[in-house]
């Protein structure tokens, strides 16, 4: 009886202590905040990753570091073969990529019915000019109206598609800050052949967000575009990346 007794006393005692324990200190890592001036351990690191070396650009006839800066420059267009070449206006950009396109018939397919060029319109959206309405529009309108080019995807840095643009003909996931465009998108447009175009947010003990832009869509401002999580604010100037 009294080993009886022992045993039990023991075991009350035991259920006691535990009860009693501390609870634990631990604490889960909190996010780090966005961060819009030099880049985070977090954007260093798939940096670093996505490609080797800097952008290169040609501008004027010279080489230029994106990342370092554009110039004069307003728009970059990276092609399909890789090469970058950044132009002080949209028309002059234009023009460049009709002469890729004459020296290389077989890079770029022509349009579906319904597809093509997008222009902005006079009320200030994107829309897409198909082969069938082009013949509408004067030849001066159409390299006046900035826009994103049938098999592009393109970015920008003011509202309703103002500002610098970068746009690529490739597919495959586009490092901004290498192109001198980190936390800079206000405008994006998605005219590739086929496909959505992610942009994404790097970011530090968390997953990264990211939002789609669909097959032909366009936003004029990503200030209307609701960032993850409540109270976090919207895309505007958020952009890390991108996959098109």
């Amino acid at each position: 009886m009294n080993i009886r007794r022992i045993v039990a006393a023991l075991a009350v005692g035991a259920a006691l202590t535990l009860g009693m324990a501390a609870p634990s200190t631990a604490v889960a890592p909190s996010p780090v905040a966005e961060n819009r001036g030099a880049a985070d351990s977090a954007d260093r690191t798939r940096d670093a990753k996505a490609r080797k070396g800097p952008v290169m650009a040609l501008h004027k006839g010279k080489s230029i570091d994106l990342a370092k800066g554009w110039g004069t420059a307003t728009v970059c267009t990276e092609y399909a073969d890789l090469t970058v070449r950044c132009f002080d206006t949209d028309a002059q950009a234009e023009e460049d990529l009709a002469k890729f396109k004459a020296r290389n018939p077989g890079t770029l397919k022509a349009p579906p019915a319904g597809r093509g060029d997008m222009k902005v319109n006079p009320q200030g959206k994107m829309e897409t000019v198909s082969a069938a309405s082009a013949g509408t529009r004067s030849a001066s309108v159409m390299a006046a109206s900035p826009g994103c080019a049938w098999g592009f995807t393109c970015v920008y840095a003011d509202l309703n598609y103002a500002g610098r643009k970068l746009q690529w003909d490739l597919d495959g996931t586009k490092t901004l800050g290498q192109y001198g465009f980190r936390d800079q998108t206000t405008s994006v447009a998605n005219n590739d052949q086929i496909g959505g175009m992610t942009l994404i947010d790097y970011r530090d003990n968390m997953v990264d967000p990211t939002i789609i832009i669909c097959l032909g869509c366009a936003y004029g401002d990503l200030r209307q575009q609701d960032y993850p999580g409540w109270g976090t604010g919207d895309w505007n100037d958020r952009a890390d990346a991108l996959t098109m």
